[in-house]
């Protein structure tokens, strides 16, 4: 018999590059070892897959990784430990109702009682496993260490960007494909459902189908609604690919030529996308980006948005990653992919309903000249 394939396992040299640029962290901030949280989605899987290979398909993930010997896995009992088994590579695999103890078990094997960074405070560790944690090792100080956790973890190898470039020409291939299954009549779930059947078929591993239309509330999942021949449609991807390695891609559609209105706001999104992809280099604050965007809005007639929505933000292994702007600013390097979508704000509700979900969203490597797109060279509106 034929034994199914995990597409999602990295190479060996990788894991040293990873293991050994965070272990060298570690040392630089006195750390014996960190203790790493994982949740099961497309968010906050990511810490826990980038040093083990573990997808965690559902539930809390912990790896510990030690200064020195080798990681362990503790499991959510929501799911059996067969896909963390089928890495092979990692020994240590453990399930556990009561994580905290078992944790301290792992930390004591491993000599490191003294100082140990806790990586998903913020976002992914439930406060009662830390409290158990804390409970059952009394003398270790434990501190955060998200922050020198994702600061590595920001900086892609080049095994990780051809992940990431496999995964942009899979999405342009569905895109070339979903194209021939839009049309005036179709219902919304027709679209969406082919688009989640061609990500599968070409090895996606996970992800989500948004598609918009006027008048523009919200993008959904599809319905029963069919597709009328005025219609805008926006089609948004968001998926990870084989490797685990995601991207946002977003396409626009029209039947035939559109309105005067629609084709002067597409103008702006693509003026203000190309001005921030354009602003991204090595060496300014994240958050800069955003000046190069309001320009263009300033001289359009285009309030500031001012809420807290990403124009930019780290993205790889999760879906979304540090940095974030605004929310989360960091000195952008060599290395680092961002995802760049450019909020607006449309104030008028007449032209939001028409126009309001027309977007622009792909990734971006930051280089050492600058940046480099790593799908669209321009950025296309479909007429069908």
């Amino acid at each position: 018999m034929t034994e199914s394939v995990i597409t999602h396992i990295t190479s060996a040299a990788e894991r040293r590059r990873r293991h050994a640029a965070l272990r060298e962290a570690m040392r630089d901030a006195g750390l014996e070892a960190l203790v790493i949280w994982s949740r099961g989605d497309e968010f906050l899987r990511g810490r826990v897959q980038y040093v083990s290979d573990i997808f965690q398909w559902a539930g809390w993930g912990i790896v510990v990784l030690p200064l020195d010997g080798e990681p362990a896995f503790v499991g959510d009992p929501l799911w059996s430990t067969a896909r963390a088994e089928a890495v092979e590579w990692l020994g240590d695999i453990r399930q556990s109702g009561e994580p905290g103890p078992e944790v301290a078990t792992i930390l004591a094997d491993r000599d490191a009682v003294s100082s140990v960074g806790l990586v998903g405070l913020a976002d992914a560790a439930p406060a009662a496993h830390v409290r158990s944690l804390e409970q059952a090792a009394p003398g270790t100080s434990f501190v955060d260490a998200g922050t020198l956790f994702d600061d590595v973890r920001a900086i892609k190898s080049d095994e990780e960007i051809e992940n990431l470039r496999e995964t942009s020409r899979i999405l342009l291939e569905v895109f070339d494909a979903l194209a021939a299954e839009i049309r005036p009549g179709v219902p919304e779930w027709d679209i969406t459902g082919e688009a989640h059947r061609l990500c599968r078929q070409f090895g996606c591993v996970e992800g989500i189908v948004q598609l918009g239309r006027p008048p523009f509330r919200y993008f959904s999942h599809g319905s029963s609604a069919r597709l009328e021949r005025e219609d805008v449609v926006v089609i948004d991807l968001e998926w990870g690919g084989p490797s685990g390695y995601w991207l946002e891609l977003r396409r626009c559609f029209s039947f035939g030529r559109p309105s005067e209105a629609v084709r002067r706001f597409w103008d702006v999104r693509v003026e203000s996308y190309d001005a921030t992809v354009d602003a991204i280099r090595p060496g300014i604050q994240a958050v800069d980006v955003l000046a190069a965007r309001d320009a263009v809005y300033e001289r359009h007639g285009f309030p500031i948005p001012t809420a807290p929505r990403y124009t930019i933000h780290g993205i790889g292994i999760d879906s979304l990653e540090p940095p974030w702007a605004p929310g989360n600013d960091r000195t952008l390097r060599e290395g680092m992919v961002l995802s760049v979508h450019p909020d607006i704000v449309v104030s008028d509700p007449q032209l939001r309903a028409q126009v309001g979900g027309i977007t622009i969203s792909d990734n971006i490597l930051v280089t050492a000249g600058g940046r480099e797109r790593m799908t669209d060279e321009a950025v296309p509106w479909i007429e069908l």
